[in-house]
């Protein structure tokens, strides 16, 4: 990689933590580490972390983890992740592999979490398979899912507006977001891959932004697949703004958005 595509790559991941984790990650984050309940001493395994944001909502936490392991495929997301979190006891592992390939032992963690990232695998089947070999006979895995863009208004004023001022394969990315929206594949998956007391439930949060103008600039251009808007004229990146703020419908009252965010959470015993 040239110095200046690793740029543009950090810069993407700051933007990235800034604008939508805040909005999206902080939340479920937050709804992900109430449901693990994380016990001290456990070993823990933050699976896909991107900037650390669950990684920080479990070091918020008044319970002590024996371990707390971060693996993100991106280096850059990484060095966001540990330059924003705190110092912690034992430290963070942050460690740079793939999810189908996990750097651990058989039998190393007690609970994982992973956070809208299953449905960006490119073989899921081997990511739980591995993940299962890792985690102890009496572990636990919290993995939230999106679902699909017919309840999820703001993706689908994303996927609209970027299709319709950019292209299909902008708008595709978005869907891609939405790429395992069903609760029977869910379940067929982790079964396949030796998981069991399956538990998958629809959950919906209210999220908001106080200006949706700005978050639209920064969602579009931040995206978990990329910048999306880069390259475009200042013409173009405004009818593309114009139009998901259009499409946001009743979610948008004309400066603020607020807006459901629905997701499988899946919670499953090793």
């Amino acid at each position: 990689m040239h110095d200046t595509d690793a740029s543009a790559a950090a810069t993407f991941a700051d933007r990235y933590q800034s604008v939508l984790v805040p909005v999206i990650f902080e939340p479920w984050a937050e709804e992900m580490v109430r449901r693990a309940d994380p016990q001290p001493g456990e070993h823990i395994l933050d699976l896909a972390c991107g900037t650390g944001v669950v990684t920080r909502r479990l070091l918020a936490q008044a319970v002590r983890p024996g371990r707390l392991a971060a693996v993100d495929h991106s280096a850059d997301m990484l060095a966001v992740a540990g330059r924003l979190s705190p110092a912690a006891e034992p430290p963070v592992e942050w460690i740079e592999a793939d999810a189908a390939r996990l750097p651990f032992a058989d039998d190393s963690f007690d609970l994982a979490l992973c956070q809208q990232a299953l449905q960006f695998f490119p073989d899921r089947a081997a990511a739980l398979s591995d993940l299962h070999r890792v985690l102890k006979p009496t572990g636990r895995a919290i993995f939230c899912v999106q679902r699909d863009l017919a309840v999820n208004p703001m993706l689908a004023a994303q996927a609209s507006a970027l299709e319709t001022c950019v292209g299909p394969e902008a708008g595709a990315a978005v869907r891609a977001i939405c790429g395992l929206p069903q609760a029977d594949v869910l379940q067929r998956l982790f079964a396949a891959a030796g998981f069991r007391d399956i538990r998958i439930d629809s959950v919906s949060l209210t999220l908001s932004h106080p200006n949706a103008r700005a978050f639209a600039a920064g969602a579009m251009g931040g995206m978990h697949t990329g910048d999306k808007l880069s390259g475009l004229s200042e013409t173009r990146i405004e009818q593309a703004i114009e139009a998901f703020l259009a499409a946001l419908g009743p979610c948008y009252d004309g400066t603020a958005m607020t807006f459901p965010h629905v997701s499988h959470v899946v919670e499953a015993r090793a």
